[in-house]
């Protein structure tokens, strides 16, 4: 992994995509905010769909009572881990009302997304302008909470790669409990680690789990059922439009099948990773990281659209071709269009809602995960050292 440059290498290349990225972000908050003005937000999903301005945040807080929301796994259950749960509930304690909730939840992910920017221009191999300027910002970063987590993977790595590994643990550990799947990155580090000693890998290990405790105990103790919502949720919840559906299988039988081949299919990459690099000590660390998630979206039985902001980090962190940052560009801009407007027709009952589902979404789904695998390759072949 490269060493990351120096604070004012950093700012200097920072510089004119930070610019652009404000500027996303700001249409981003006012093409969303509008929803806040919605007359009627039991209505909202029907409106928000056909003008594509959906966003989880102002759906799932009406959702919860549009006010003060329920203490969450005490009171309430929460299909998410503890971070972005707590993160979901403490801007309806400061401001109830949908306006001040949204405009405080949206600027603590545009925070995040800044750090997420200066933590990839920190790294002389990666492209931040993919990042800085990806549409993917414009249509998903107020979609849903997933810029919460994206913040805590990417300062974890810049951590790791400045030699901090503790350090950049905790920061991992966050991301984990914020969205789970940076578990797969801190695995790939993990077995890197070893390269130092077995001793020093379990020492890393043991702060996980002390990290993962200290966050998750406390809930577990005082509202069992309600903390292991997340885990039983995503265990029964039924498969939704992913490569599965090629398949033509019944969204609520074929879950347990689902579930049994994503599992396999990703511990089985993670493994083959694990295998070179115990055998060969050439393994790189980023862009297996980056295959290895973006396998995981692939196989997995969900795809939410907002999945492609934590696509564009990586693809642009790991600095994948310019061809291949601007097709996962396109793409998730395409998605977002796509998948929003079947939802509209949906809605509205309208006629072209067949025609529509099968020569336009499918269509784009099959782009979406032909996408996703080019990543996963391109990011694998970047992941063998080649000595020269």
């Amino acid at each position: 992994m490269d060493i990351p440059l120096d604070r004012r290498a950093t700012l200097t290349r920072l510089a004119l995509p930070l610019v652009v990225c404000c500027l996303l972000l700001g249409i981003a908050y006012g093409r969303t905010a509008q929803g806040t003005r919605h007359p009627s937000p039991w209505s909202y999903r029907g409106w928000s769909f056909g003008t594509l301005a959906y966003s989880d945040i102002l759906a799932l807080h009406e959702d919860r009572g549009g006010g003060a929301h329920a203490f969450p796994y005490l009171h309430d259950k929460v299909e998410y881990p503890v971070l972005l749960g707590l993160s979901m509930w403490w801007p309806s304690a400061v401001q109830p009302n949908r306006g001040g909730y949204f405009a405080i939840s949206f600027l603590m992910l545009a925070l995040c997304a800044l750090g997420s920017l200066y933590c990839i221009s920190a790294f002389p191999g990666a492209k931040p302008w993919a990042f800085a300027a990806s549409p993917a910002l414009l249509v998903y970063s107020a979609l849903n909470w997933d810029l919460l987590g994206i913040l805590p993977l990417v300062l974890g790595i810049w951590l790791w790669a400045k030699g901090r590994e503790r350090w950049a643990v905790v920061a991992l550990s966050i991301a984990v409990w914020t969205k789970f799947f940076p578990v797969l990155v801190l695995g790939v580090l993990l077995v890197v680690a070893t390269r130092k000693s077995w001793k020093y890998t379990f020492q890393l290990l043991a702060l996980f789990v002390a990290v993962t405790v200290a966050l998750n105990l406390p809930f577990a103790i005082l509202a069992f059922d309600n903390w292991r919502w997340f885990f039983e949720y995503n265990r029964i919840r039924d498969i939704e439009p992913s490569l599965y559906g090629f398949l033509d299988v019944n969204p609520h039988g074929f879950v347990k099948s689902a579930n049994t081949i994503s599992a396999a299919v990703t511990l089985a990459f993670a493994a083959a990773i694990a295998l070179y690099e115990l055998r060969t000590r050439k393994l790189v660390a980023l862009p297996a990281a980056c295959a290895l998630v973006c396998v995981f979206f692939t196989v997995n039985k969900v795809y939410s659209p907002q999945y492609w902001l934590w696509v564009v980090a990586l693809t642009a962190l790991v600095g994948l071709p310019d061809w291949l940052l601007t097709t996962v560009a396109g793409t998730a801009l395409c998605d977002f269009v796509v998948s929003f407007t079947l939802l509209h027709f949906q809605v509205q009952h309208d006629a072209q809602v067949a025609w529509f589902y099968k020569f336009i979404f499918w269509p784009m789904v099959a782009i979406r995960y032909s996408v996703l695998a080019a990543c996963a390759g391109s990011a694998f072949s970047r992941s063998r050292r080649v000595e020269i």
